[in-house]
């Protein structure tokens, strides 16, 4: 679980150097440089970015390259699938979405102790999480006008991962049970998550959750659309220009609906700021706006937000859950912490719902990762 990169950069480029003459066999002088490990990456994969070179027909050939390596053992999920990432980064090639170039995907774990795979790095700038977009750093010192920017590029970016053609560029073996409900499916999904989850713990607000959206699931919904399953800035690298430049982050990709996106867009928002107790940024619009250019942008219609913005909370705060057990165990919280039941995105859901929210100061991973 990379709550935080701890890979030796050093050894990280000896390691990657033996890698890629495997890679290129009839490649010549193979060097690795500037390996950085960014300090606190996301709560799954760990990051390794590097310069690669090579001499291949005479020619001299340099790159900057990002590896997405694998914990080795269950982190905030219970498996980890890079080859599926990888298909999907290689199938998006050449679609309206904007993708790295996808170079290698090496299932053999003895050179970092996890399955990665190997990426273009895309120059440009991410909106952070820790501390979050919302509160500091790059985005909170634009102008009102240059976030209102960024915020129309990253739900057009969105858009065009709802528009792909999932089955015609060989996605299709991400569809479960084709023709059934898709809110059926990932409710199955995520009920078996929060199963494993939770262990051996209790948590009523989830619980109620689960019954609220088994209650209220909506009489239609939309057709089945690839699903980025982490759809937010902080997955997007934006350029000076403030266009996507990359879509990163594929580790929940699934076939859904496009709200399910969209929500969980927008409530990773509402987590960064009314869940922290951090202000709106001026220039990022309300939730009806937001809505408005997401529809603008698809040339769809948006139902049952309210729905799916549940559904949204229900799942980060069983991912939440499992992540303040594992923060506890790698001791980054102490052992009575009570973030696995009570942190912002718990608390937020209780409102979504009118059920009686976790009591005492919520607790999150913001600011406790070493």
């Amino acid at each position: 679980m990379a709550l935080k990169n701890t890979t030796d950069p050093a050894a990280a480029a000896k390691a990657l150097e033996g890698w890629l003459a495997t890679k290129l066999p009839d490649a010549t002088d193979i060097e690795v440089t500037n390996v950085t490990t960014p300090s606190a990456a996301g709560l799954s994969a760990e990051t390794i970015l590097f310069d690669a070179a090579w001499t291949s027909d005479g020619a001299r050939e340099t790159h900057e390259l990002v590896a997405r390596v694998a914990p080795s053992t269950p982190g905030v999920f219970p498996t980890f699938d890079l080859p599926k990432e990888f298909a999907v980064v290689d199938a998006l090639a050449g679609t309206g979405v904007p993708i790295p170039k996808a170079w290698w995907i090496e299932e053999d774990e003895s050179v970092f102790g996890g399955q990665f795979l190997v990426l273009d790095r895309i120059a440009g700038r991410i909106p952070a999480d820790d501390p979050p977009f919302t509160a500091a750093g790059w985005v909170a010192e634009l102008s009102a006008e240059d976030r209102r920017r960024l915020v129309e590029q990253s739900l057009a970016g969105m858009a065009a991962i709802h528009a792909a053609d999932w089955r015609a560029i060989g996605l299709g073996s991400l569809e479960t049970n084709p023709g059934a409900s898709r809110i059926d499916e990932q409710l199955k999904t995520w009920r078996a998550y929060f199963d494993w989850a939770r262990g051996e713990d209790e948590n009523p607000a989830v619980e109620a959750g689960f019954a609220w959206l088994g209650e209220n699931k909506p009489a239609e919904e939309g057709p089945p659309v690839l699903n980025w399953g982490d759809a937010r800035p902080g997955n997007q690298i934006f350029g000076d220009d403030l266009s996507v430049a990359a879509t990163l982050d594929w580790e929940m990709v699934d076939i859904g609906t496009a709200e399910m996106d969209l929500a969980w867009w927008i409530f990773i928002l509402r987590h960064h700021t009314e869940g922290i107790g951090v202000p709106m940024p001026d220039g990022i619009p309300a939730r009806e706006e937001l809505v408005a250019i997401y529809e603008r942008a698809s040339g769809t219609t948006v139902r049952d937000l309210d729905y799916y913005e549940v559904f949204a909370a229900v799942r980060l705060s069983a991912i939440m859950h499992r992540a303040g057990r594992l923060m506890v165990e790698v001791g980054f919280l102490p052992p009575d912490a009570t973030m696995k039941l009570n942190n912002p995105a718990s608390q937020l859901l209780a409102k979504l719902i009118g059920f009686d929210a976790p009591t005492g100061e919520a607790q999150t991973f913001i600011g406790n990762r070493g």
